[in-house]
């Protein structure tokens, strides 16, 4: 039982500032969430004044920043998402793929639509560019002897750059395939989401500031 005991009080001596380090920890988070909605609550309520239209374009992007924490929004594309209910969740899918949305301006500069920035062609071009440089980049794997072949015979005639030549094309080959896929993926994202916007967003104010 006496070891039992003292078992027991080391568990306890090593559990007690565990267990009190969690708790100062959740509620230190409690406290920085709480502020932080604050925060952003004051934020949103600067946001629809009146009085920031006055200020510089250099003020208004960074405070469009700073309202929903996205370093690459401007303060008429707030001002376009905030027309629009959970604005904060459509901002955070368009910063995603906002180098493919193109935004269409009235007269004074405000954004009065958004559409996928390239035509169609471009992602069927990237998907064939695609096909051919991952076929080349995939030649040494297809034909491993012969390309072990070639590099042994460049390497005993003691010509480095022969080597440096067949294996630099077919790994540029797979960057340039894999950079070729990413752009249909994110023209398919764009297309997506302009599509899910205009059909799911719903718009509750016309009159934002």
């Amino acid at each position: 039982m006496e070891t039992f005991i003292k078992i027991m009080g080391v568990i306890v001596a090593l559990l007690v500032p565990l267990a009190l380090a969690y708790i100062n920890n959740k509620l230190a988070h409690l406290k920085y969430s709480h502020e932080s909605k604050n925060e952003f609550l004051k934020l949103a309520k600067d946001f629809e004044e009146k009085e920031i239209e006055n200020q510089s374009t250099l003020y208004k992007d960074r405070f469009a920043k700073s309202l929903f924490n996205i370093d690459t929004l401007t303060y008429e594309e707030a001002k376009f998402f905030c027309q629009y209910e959970n604005a904060d969740l459509w901002v955070k899918e368009y910063a995603k793929i906002r180098t493919l949305i193109k935004r269409e301006r009235d007269e004074v500069g405000r954004i009065t639509r958004l559409i996928v920035k390239h035509h169609w062609s471009r992602p069927v071009l990237g998907f064939l560019g695609y096909i051919l440089f991952a076929s080349i980049g995939f030649i040494p794997f297809v034909m491993m002897n012969k390309f072990i072949g070639l590099v042994v015979e460049a390497y005993n005639k003691g010509i480095p750059l022969i080597i440096f030549i067949i294996t630099l094309i077919p790994l540029a080959s797979l960057y340039l395939g894999y950079f070729c896929l990413r752009y249909v993926e994110k023209y398919g994202e764009s297309k997506n989401f302009i599509l899910d916007f205009y059909k799911y967003a719903f718009r509750v104010d016309t009159d934002v500031t």
